[in-house]
């Protein structure tokens, strides 16, 4: 069995909007839009069609068979719409309303490797839609091309949701009755006793493509199809299609016993778990600032910059995935500020053995404004990167762990070689490998998968420095503004830029395109 992965961003980069170089007008001021400036659509025959196959195309597949490029390096995998099998819906049957794909295009599958794309208009979301069920389609035995959907309706079973019984209150009563049917339904089987997802037939379990399933962790409150108590009854109801998951549909269960299923799960959420509130207008605010910006992610003026919370997706299933990050910016005109902070509970720097993986963050902008594909762009738009990582921090720090410390020597604790040349990269002159370094945030560009370029030395021009500090990190990039390198994403007071960001967890064995991100949102700096 091989396991793929690709080079750092490869997966899942991340764009930013805002005005950038070869950009014949500057955008509009933000007041005047709401949403990333999309790039020209050709004409296409469906609507839909042209922003599926750059936003959605590299992991579903230009047919929407779940094969496409990014596929391999993603889990659970992308879903197969040809099937006619969608696990998010409020309706019996396989097939979904169109109001269930908009809430999934808008809300994405937390929990997943599918984003929230909730910066595209509703205009465009409503086409992507349109043309998600064009694809769900099959070619029969006598050639002809069946639309399930279309199918559907000409059978007079068009998908309508199911009736939501009203909930009653949450009781002790409710909550026992709740754990009896846990039990009663085996639920343990697949989910564990606590929820945690480790039930003896975690393992075991594939999809209706034979692909292996990640049992969901009911402790951590996040759900694939939203994490409130009717999303919970309505997977209850309605099963997730294409999965061992079943309905419990009438005849199965009452709406009463339902119901209190649902209290009972929702029980077992842990107490620590933090709850996502993302900015509702999608915005994260770079105020201006009023004395010298801080440069130090300990620095107290942080406390007065404004708040935003970011949900990450992690692109590939972990035990504790990291569920937000928080991110505060600012700027004095000339120059911005931004800190990253999220939980992590062990620190992981440089890497010495083969098993050992690091931390890190980073943030992705586009270059010329538009709303690029979220996977490191495209040869039409391409983006500019600054990643962080633990192990370069340390080097800065001059704290960086080497062999000497993790495999000391019985007899000595000295090694021969003076210029470390069991780095190889370090070695051969790999400018990301050396240990003295101007700052410990690389600045690259990227045109799409397999394309990431560091900046030549005398460009990297990202300052930034990294804090551990009570179970969590806190990360800072500082830069300037208009910088002159025609590579450099390009920043203004009053302009507002789509932003986007990745963590690694190093304890989690994260690397390349294995990590949690984010979907895009808007970064303002004001005036």
């Amino acid at each position: 069995m091989k396991i793929h992965f690709l080079p750092f961003w490869a997966v899942a980069g991340l764009g930013v909007f805002l005005s950038g170089c070869g950009q014949e007008s500057p955008p509009p001021p933000a007041a005047e839009r709401s949403h990333p400036t999309p790039r020209a659509v050709r004409a296409a025959a469906i609507p839909g069609q042209t922003l599926f196959e750059s936003h959605c195309g590299a992991c579903h597949g230009a047919q929407g068979t779940g094969t496409g490029a990014a596929a391999v390096y993603l889990h659970p995998k992308p879903r197969d719409f040809t099937k006619g099998m969608f696990k998010i819906r409020s309706s019996s049957g396989n097939l979904p309303t169109d109001a269930d794909l908009l809430a999934t295009v808008t809300r994405g599958m937390p929990g997943s490797s599918m984003p929230s794309f909730a910066h595209l208009s509703e205009q465009e979301r409503g086409d992507l839609v349109k043309y998600v069920k064009h694809l769900a389609a099959y070619t029969d035995d006598a050639g002809k091309r069946v639309n399930h959907f279309e199918d559907a309706s000409a059978n007079g079973q068009t998908p309508a949701s199911v009736a939501v019984a009203e909930e009653p209150p949450v009781t002790s009563q409710t909550l026992a009755e709740g754990k009896k049917l846990y039990a009663k339904m085996q639920c343990a089987q697949c989910h564990g006793q606590k929820g945690l997802g480790d039930g003896p037939s975690a393992g075991q379990l594939r999809d209706s493509w034979d692909h292996p399933i990640a049992v969901r962790d009911f402790t951590t409150g996040v759900y694939l199809g939203g994490n409130t108590d009717k999303d919970l009854y309505l997977r209850f109801t309605t099963g997730l299609a294409g999965t061992p998951m079943p309905a419990y549909a009438q005849g199965v269960m009452t709406d009463k016993e339902r119901w209190s299923l649902v209290h009972h799960v929702q029980s077992l959420r842990r107490k620590d778990v933090e709850k996502i509130e993302p900015p509702a207008d999608r915005i994260i605010h770079a105020g201006k600032a009023t004395r010298s910006l801080p440069a130090d992610p300990m620095d107290q003026a942080w406390n007065d910059a404004p708040t935003a919370q970011i949900p990450l997706n992690p692109l590939w299933p972990c035990p504790h995935p990291i569920p937000a990050v928080i991110v505060r910016a600012v700027h004095d005109g000339k120059r911005m500020a931004l800190l990253l902070d999220w939980p992590d509970h062990i620190a992981n720097g440089a890497p010495v053995r083969v098993q050992d993986f690091q931390d890190a963050a980073a943030v992705q902008f586009s270059m010329n404004g538009t709303a690029a594909f979220i996977g490191m762009g495209d040869a039409r738009d391409p983006v500019n990167i600054w990643q962080w990582k633990a192990g370069w921090q340390q080097d800065a720090d001059g704290k960086r762990q080497d062999v000497d410390l993790v495999y000391a020597s019985m007899r000595s604790d000295m090694y021969p070689e003076k210029d470390a040349l069991y780095r190889t990269a370090e070695a051969a002159g790999n400018l990301l490998a050396q240990p003295t370094r101007v700052s410990p945030v690389e600045d690259a560009n990227a045109t799409g998968f397999g394309t990431l370029k560091t900046q030549p030395a005398a460009a990297q021009n990202v300052a930034g420095k990294g804090i551990w500090s009570g179970d969590r990190w806190r990360v800072v990039f500082v830069r300037d503004l208009n910088p002159p390198d025609a590579d450099d994403v390009k920043l203004a007071p009053g302009r507002s830029s789509a932003v986007a960001f990745a963590i690694w967890d190093g304890q989690h064995r994260d690397r390349n395109g294995q990590k949690a991100v984010s979907a895009w949102f808007q970064l303002l700096l004001e005036p």
